[in-house]
């Protein structure tokens, strides 16, 4: 195993992840030599609870067919990683022989249905990030011989780089979200109008001025401007007019026009 260049490939995909650049297949190719495995899988999982993750292979095989994607995900519970992941969200570097011998593996349905085929005896797999929403698992498998205590604490500080890239990436979308959507607006005016305000705005509409309203409503002239600075205020517009034209605006009043 080659630290050094482990470090390097590390280094590299944490400049592209906080750069918001593709990280994964040079990553993937990355490990795969540094390692020695014989396959290396990143699994990007957004909303993975519901959704299909998007694999990414380097080594053999070089890619899963979807079919063999979906029935990974649903044997997922029988992975001793993913079970210990959920139960304690312990997300560094584990080997499958931490939980248990390859005999026991061997029968297990996520070995039998998923990795014999393939031959692959041994796993070594790390969760770079898991929350509520987002999951992202990289393994790496091995046909003859495990992995060492050596080559498994070298990973520790890969995950924790790669980690920490994707939680800066994550904070500066979600704060790049919050300047993009600008500042929460004022609180819009309540726009019901009373009685008498419509029958103000619906004399007004039809040309009266303030003293004719006033006539024909029985009112002074003076509580016909309060009435229309009430209708300033709900609809937000600064005259006579544009409070006539929002009025008209409304739905309920397309009949009137």
């Amino acid at each position: 195993m080659n630290e050094a260049s482990l470090l390097r490939h590390a280094l590299r995909a944490a400049h592209r992840i906080v750069n918001n650049e593709p990280y994964v297949e040079d990553l993937a190719e990355g490990l795969l030599r540094a390692v020695g495995a014989d396959c290396v899988c990143i699994d990007i999982c957004p909303s993975w609870r519901t959704r299909t993750p998007s694999v990414t292979m380097a080594g053999e095989p070089n890619a899963l067919s979807a079919d063999e994607i979906d029935q990974w995900m649903a044997l997922s519970a029988d992975d001793p990683y993913i079970g210990n992941l959920l139960g304690t969200s312990d997300p560094r570097p584990y080997r499958i022989s931490d939980f248990m011998t390859f005999n026991r593996f061997r029968r297990t349905l996520v070995y039998q249905e998923v990795f014999a085929r393939y031959g692959m005896r041994h796993l070594l797999v790390m969760a770079p990030r898991i929350t509520d929403e987002n999951l992202v698992l990289i393994g790496l498998t091995r046909r003859l011989h495990d992995f060492s205590d050596r080559e498994t604490q070298a990973l520790h500080p890969i995950r924790d780089l790669i980690a920490t890239a994707l939680d800066y990436q994550a904070q500066i979308t979600a704060i790049q979200a919050k300047i993009d959507a600008g500042p929460p607006g004022p609180p819009p005016h309540r726009r019901t109008l009373t009685e008498r305000e419509t029958q103000v705005l619906a004399l007004i509409a039809t040309g009266h001025t303030n003293d004719q309203a006033a006539r024909k409503l029985g009112i002074s002239p003076r509580t016909i401007r309060k009435h229309l600075e009430g209708v300033f205020t709900k609809a937000d517009v600064p005259s006579r007019a544009a409070a006539v034209a929002w009025w008209l605006r409304q739905p309920e009043n397309h009949a009137r026009r």
